[in-house]
């Protein structure tokens, strides 16, 4: 286990004059996440359905600071939003792709057309899923403008996207997705001057959490939104870190994509571990 430590304020100053998106950046963690990037000197575009919140935060921040109502499952909307955030702002430097939706679980209802049995809703993957792909694309596209600068892509996953955590199948297939796109990325980048990175975040409370899940959880540890939004900016002021899944519970951070590879041969056996090894080096995947 890699316990990371923790993103001071101090640390968080070296955002100073950079210009990040966050998706999802009205409430909860991005709400966090913006506040605390804002405060560090940073030029902050918040994409949100939420206007009202949007014109909350505009009004807090008064400076440094662009609200983009922003559907991130519409292709569109995040390139509208790539796009102000260009006009605005210059060089953009941080994307925090963090937008994320529990709803639209309806794989196991019985819903029906007149007599025929009806499709799931997609939309939790289209939100989820969907709009992290659209994100990375617009990133890549906008980083590429200035190749000379740091850039970050930061997705938020889920414990999700690593557990079963049922009934939230769609949620947990499209989170899943998340980290496999992370995964897919991370050493096919535009530069090694562009990093890609997952947080996964255990029990957060956030408004998106019922108060019955609260009452079950009890004393075991919970995250706030500002401990997940420090995970959330660690690769921004860390531009070191690329390709790793940082889990946060209790608002500590823990690395587990090294623990992974390190313990391979112990879950996948040492002989097909090697062979796995071989054939990625032999595809140009590996070393």
């Amino acid at each position: 286990m890699a316990l990371l430590e923790k993103v001071s304020d101090q640390e968080l100053t070296k955002l100073a004059g950079k210009s990040v998106i966050i998706t999802g950046g009205a409430s909860g963690i991005g709400k966090s996440a913006a506040v605390l990037a804002h405060a560090a000197g940073a030029n902050v575009i918040i994409a949100d359905l939420s206007e009202d919140a949007g014109e909350v935060l505009i009004a807090e921040f008064k400076e440094r600071i662009l609200y983009v109502k922003a559907d991130v499952s519409l292709w569109t909307d995040v390139l509208d939003l790539f796009t102000k955030a260009w006009d605005r702002f210059g060089a953009i430097d941080v994307v925090l792709s963090n937008a994320g939706t529990n709803a639209f679980e309806t794989l196991l209802d019985d819903e029906f057309d007149g007599e025929t049995l009806a499709a799931p809703s997609l939309k939790n993957l289209e939100v989820n899923l969907h709009g992290s792909l659209y994100c990375a694309k617009a990133a890549f596209h906008f980083f590429k403008k200035h190749p000379e600068r740091n850039c970050q892509l930061v997705f938020t996953g889920s414990a999700a996207s690593i557990i079963d955590t049922p009934p939230l199948f769609l949620y947990c297939a499209g989170k899943a997705g998340v980290l496999g796109l992370m995964r897919g990325l991370r050493q096919r980048l535009p530069s090694d001057k562009v990093t890609v990175n997952m947080v996964a975040p255990w029990m957060t409370v956030t408004p998106m959490l019922p108060d019955w899940i609260r009452l079950k959880w009890g004393d075991l540890p919970a995250n706030d939104t500002d401990g997940v939004a420090r995970a959330l900016l660690l690769p921004a002021v860390r531009p070191q870190v690329n390709g790793k899944t940082l889990w946060v519970a209790g608002n500590d951070i823990v690395e587990v994509e090294d623990a992974l590879e390190a313990t391979r041969p112990q879950w996948l056996g040492a002989e097909l571990s090697a062979q796995l090894d071989e054939g990625q080096r032999r595809m140009g995947i590996t070393n």
